[in-house]
């Protein structure tokens, strides 16, 4: 299978969005409980993500048919990494790599030397992987969800 990185366009969103809530359902439900998943995945796709992905370099990996399989990009104003979502019938064949890599990239030529996220619990040893180490146990409450997600926060340095 053929894969290509590219740089998603504002059209792209709602294939998108619809990515990181299979991704989050998929993978999430051994960290946190049902139904603070379902008020973390809305079918309504806020307007800020489309934002998002025209104000940063925000990448996709796309089969030869145009099928969007996995999603992450560079916030340009916080420096961190953010969206990092794999549909789940492509997880484990190396795209959220090839993404990152492609972010690391981007932090280079962009004079950055380092660049951070907040990973959930189940995705940490993915991110090791990538060349991040753990900084500290974290939680993040969501409004939308009512709910207080533990996370751990990460740094990598980019080289």
């Amino acid at each position: 299978m053929t894969i290509r990185i590219r740089k998603a366009r504002g059209d792209d969103a709602e294939v998108c969005w619809r990515i990181r809530n299979l991704a989050i359902v998929e993978q999430c439900q051994a960290c946190y409980p049902l139904s603070a998943i379902t008020a973390w995945t809305p079918e309504i796709m806020p307007k800020h993500y489309r934002l998002a992905i025209l104000e940063n370099p925000f990448y996709v990996a796309e089969n030869s048919q145009g099928q969007l399989l996995a999603t992450g990009y560079l916030d340009g104003a916080t420096q961190r990494v953010e969206a990092m979502f794999t549909l789940p019938a492509a997880m484990r064949k190396g795209l959220a790599a090839r993404i990152m890599a492609c972010i690391k990239q981007e932090a280079l030529a962009r004079g950055l030397s380092a660049i951070a996220l907040s990973s959930t619990p189940n995705a940490q040893e993915f991110y090791i992987k990538q060349g991040f180490q753990r900084v500290r146990n974290a939680t993040h409450y969501s409004p939308a969800a009512d709910y207080t997600f533990d996370c751990v926060e990460m740094v990598c340095p980019v080289e």
